[in-house]
């Protein structure tokens, strides 16, 4: 993924509003294989934070979450996907980052700073930081900072 790809979606991040654009969307999806091939690699868990809806105070009903998925019997991977939050979720993964609707496309990415704040943390904690997939994520968190 280019650089210019994460500063789009690092600057939408910190945007007042963030605009639902065809431009996002393929950045999301940049963003997805990107993080499913760095979490192939890595085999770090983290759960990040809500994307549940805020209007209706349920951000805790689905959280971004980094770990290995299972969509189905025959899909599955390490990767960043919406996951059910909820304690008999079991984090299942419900959709990639790009598939959720419009207003929750905007938590998502405004909640993508902490979340990478917290996952360089976790690749940190794993001592994993010196891999070349250790320093794409730390540097991918730098620029959300």
């Amino acid at each position: 993924m280019e650089q210019k790809t994460i500063e789009f979606l690092a600057g939408q991040a910190h945007a007042e509003q963030v605009r639902i654009t065809a431009e996002l969307d393929a950045a999301l999806r940049e963003l997805d294989t990107e993080m499913s091939e760095l979490a192939e690699v890595l085999r770090v868990e983290h759960i990040g934070p809500g994307v549940g809806m805020r209007d209706m105070q349920a951000e805790h009903v689905f959280r971004l979450a980094v770990r290995h998925h299972v969509w189905n019997v025959t899909e599955e991977g390490w990767g960043l996907k919406v996951c059910d939050g909820l304690p008999n979720g079991s984090l299942r993964p419900m959709w990639p980052i790009y598939g959720v609707a419009r207003l929750r496309k905007q938590q998502l990415i405004q909640a993508l700073p902490e979340f990478f704040v917290g996952l360089a943390d976790a690749v940190r904690d794993a001592g994993k930081d010196e891999t070349p997939a250790g320093r794409r994520v730390l540097s991918i968190a730098a620029a959300f900072a």
